[in-house]
């Protein structure tokens, strides 16, 4: 089945999303996905799913801070996970749209 995306290989429909396509992304990128990976990964969809928005960087690392670890609730840890993007890259991994603070 071919899932629709935009021009940047975001799903046009997040609904479409499940964690093997979101993996499928990854690997057409060339990027390996790990559990702290999805960690963040299946938090920002959880965000997006109740905002209908990306959050930027710092609103993100806040959530980071209360839903997973203050340890790793910086821009340093997201950069080492995600070195392209953290947001954009977690959003399109999570099946989600392009921010539109994401250049």
């Amino acid at each position: 089945m071919e899932i629709e995306r935009d021009k940047n290989g975001h799903l046009k429909d997040h609904n479409n999303w499940t964690k093997a396509l979101g993996q499928q992304l990854a690997d057409e990128d060339g990027f390996a996905l790990t559990e702290e990976h999805w960690h963040i990964i299946n938090l920002m969809r959880e965000i997006y799913l109740k905002t209908e928005t990306s959050p930027p960087m710092r609103l993100f690392i806040k959530a980071i801070k209360l839903n997973i670890n203050e340890d790793i609730a910086n821009s340093r840890y997201l950069y080492q996970l995600f070195p392209d993007g953290p947001i954009r890259l977690a959003c399109k991994y999570a099946g989600l749209p392009k921010p539109k603070h994401c250049m």
